[in-house]
């Protein structure tokens, strides 16, 4: 017993799927409010990590104190697949890698340019969202004004390095190791690449951020390279819309025969149709919430662009300290009334979208 506590200080939880024997589980410390992230040691040859923890002091010593009680050190780690290219799963790849020979580092293709030139101002995206919140009527001060604050946190130590994608992973592909295979399954919306692992015999599913037992995922969204879709009569610049992808990647899993969930943060999920179901309702109330106060917005004209919309649902908030979060919110959520034919567009003069609810 004393053995055992020792082990769930350091963080390492042993095979904590009983039919999964070479399977682990250890948590490493995040210095974020979502606290620590759950990353996955699978035992055979290659040594594989799912995911790897923030590139810090603290989340180092964690990793190699877990590795050493299962008799391993970091020279040993052979693969690394990731779940996506956040910091705190991608973080501790190179050190990783830097530490030992011949490691190999998988994620999908969609993640894999951030994976490799990955820095804390590409991960803000901080001049792609300039341009989407130019675009959807947040005034030029408070773009300015945000610019200016998430500059000064991206010039700090993102607690995250680059490093080098070996494998490009796509949907449907298989992970061999030692006792069993991972499928892979292409789960876009918190990031465009995002993955999750399953393991058919057993029913675990690897989640990463897309189901989690003590928070539900943002979603991305940003300006993709090209022109404007031609047949699109607002011209408007193609866009990954992270919000209606992760809605279609939950409801995909209803209905799997999953038993149970290895997610980042909140634990080991033990019913997960309730875990699916709580991410989807989550997300449908908040649209729904949105949907009133588009119409609230547009009562005296009609119409109303995204801002105003967030202007009466966050009254009170600070639009520098707490507008990106949720502007990316209510942008996320009119994607899905305008995918679900719930409001029309049309492009102001100025450039900006408003929206009219049906």
């Amino acid at each position: 017993m004393a053995e055992v506590r020792a082990e769930l200080r350091m963080g390492l939880v042993r095979a904590p799927i009983p039919q999964l024997p070479t399977l682990h589980q250890i948590v490493l410390p995040t210095p974020w409010d979502v606290g620590p992230v759950q990353i996955y040691l699978i035992e055979g040859d290659p040594l594989t990590l799912v995911d790897t923890g923030v590139r810090n002091a603290a989340s180092r010593s964690t990793l190699e104190s877990a590795l050493e009680v299962l008799g391993y050190g970091l020279g040993d780690v052979g693969r690394i697949v990731l779940t996506h290219y956040h910091g705190d799963h991608l973080g501790q790849a190179r050190s990783i890698r830097q530490a030992g020979g011949g490691l190999e580092v998988q994620v999908h293709e969609d993640d894999a340019d951030m994976c490799e030139s990955f820095s804390a101002e590409r991960d803000e995206r901080i001049e792609g969202t300039e341009a989407l919140f130019r675009e959807y009527g947040v005034p030029v001060d408070l773009r300015a004004r945000q610019t200016e604050m998430r500059r000064r946190w991206a010039s700090e130590d993102p607690l995250c390095d680059p490093t080098e994608v070996d494998v490009r992973l796509h949907h449907g592909d298989r992970i061999s190791t030692k006792d069993f295979e991972l499928e892979v399954i292409h789960a876009p919306g918190h990031t465009a690449g995002h993955v999750l692992l399953y393991e058919e015999r057993s029913g675990t599913l690897l989640t990463g951020d897309h189901v989690m037992g003590n928070a539900v995922p943002f979603t991305d969204n940003f300006h993709l390279d090209g022109p404007p879709d031609p047949a699109d009569p607002l011209r408007r610049r193609p866009r990954f819309r992270g919000l209606p992808h992760y809605l279609a990647s939950l409801r995909g899993l209803r209905g799997g025969s999953f038993r149970t969930i290895l997610p980042a943060h909140g634990g080991i999920l033990e019913r997960p149709a309730r875990a699916i179901d709580d991410a989807l309702l989550f997300y449908e109330v908040r649209v729904q919430r949105i949907e009133r106060a588009l119409n609230r917005a547009a009562r005296a004209t009609g119409e109303a662009t995204a801002w105003e919309v967030w202007q009466c649902l966050f009254p009170k908030a600070d639009p520098v300290t707490q507008m990106r979060t949720r502007m990316l919110m209510v942008i996320g959520a009119l994607d899905v009334l305008e995918s679900e034919g719930r409001l029309e567009l049309r492009r102001r003069d100025d450039g900006v979208l408003v929206h009219r609810p049906l």
